[in-house]
């Protein structure tokens, strides 16, 4: 049982900004989906009008995380006001409810050609990891998953089940009869620190130069990076995207589910493509594009973002 001195406690400590209201002496057991909340548990609501919804005998002994709202009409019952609370819903329970540790293994059932592994990695059953893979310290490498050639992963990395990263990319050129004749791969991939593959993505290796992914890189599940791409830190690529041959992601940009962009597109730092987009060519920095062909829709600078 978690009381809600060990949550305040351990939010100062965090140092995010948070109000509690409620009984302090209340205790929880678990966790819930706003939709599901029971007494004993922790949940969070994005939507604050929606608290109006809920059956109040069921959240008597619970939490909400909660934005501030004014004349919620809820007194009595227990909030933890803050500005974000699905940051600070999950930074709870990765604190308190998740058991489990990092800890180094190394399946019998995988094959490891690599003597350039760090400490604490774990990578499960049924892998290949080649002898040119260079792994760095508490990288997690879940199963079936294949890394060849010149392969570079970053601390604290998370690859997931069924990702390949470093096979050819779709390279090829004609010669004088006509024929397809393929296009040698010499690069690599280099993956930063702190980055996320989801699973069944595959990651190219560059045919000159790397495919790079910069520091706190998230990537979906079943997405494709072609190769030579480079994508800058902390950009997301959400599940089913498609990143075509030498595109360049700039940093903190956002690509939403089942995107496709042509190679050798650029876009641009902090910009937002939406659901279903095809882009055609360059964004700028700053803006949200969606459509088929993609085209701006709003400019972020307008919105002090």
């Amino acid at each position: 049982m978690i009381n809600i001195e060990n949550i305040t406690e351990f939010l100062d400590g965090t140092r995010i900004p948070y109000k509690y209201q409620g009984n302090k002496n209340l205790t929880i057991e678990t966790y819930a989906s706003i939709d599901n909340v029971k007494a004993k548990a922790i949940s969070w609501i994005k939507d604050v009008e929606k608290m109006n919804s809920l059956v109040i005998e069921e959240i008597k002994e619970s939490i909400i995380v909660s934005k501030e709202a004014e004349n919620i009409g809820f007194e009595g019952l227990n909030f933890i006001y803050c500005e974000n609370p699905k940051e600070v819903f999950f930074t709870i329970l990765n604190h308190f409810f998740i058991t489990e540790t990092s800890k180094e293994y190394k399946s019998p059932n995988s094959v490891i050609e690599s003597s350039h592994i760090g400490k604490g990695v774990y990578i499960g059953h049924n892998c290949y990891i080649g002898y040119n893979v260079v792994i760095s310290d508490n990288v997690k490498i879940k199963n079936n998953v294949s890394i060849e050639g010149k392969v570079t992963i970053g601390k604290n990395s998370i690859i997931s089940s069924g990702v390949i990263i470093g096979s050819d990319g779709f390279g090829y050129f004609q010669n004088d009869e006509g024929k397809n004749i393929k296009v040698p791969h010499f690069g690599g991939v280099t993956i930063g620190e702190d980055v996320e593959i989801g699973a069944n993505t595959c990651i190219d290796r560059g045919t000159l130069n790397n495919t790079e992914i910069g520091n706190n890189v998230k990537v979906g599940n079943l997405c494709k990076i072609a190769h030579n791409v480079i994508i800058e830190e902390n950009v997301s690529v959400i599940s089913q995207s498609m990143i075509a041959g030498s595109v360049h992601l700039k940093k903190n940009s956002y690509i939403a589910p089942s995107v496709s962009i042509m190679n050798q597109i650029t876009i641009g730092e902090n910009s937002i493509v939406g659901l279903g987009t095809v882009v055609l060519k360059d964004v700028e920095d700053n803006v949200v594009v969606v459509g088929v062909p993609g085209k701006i829709i709003r400019r972020l600078e307008e919105d002090s973002l």
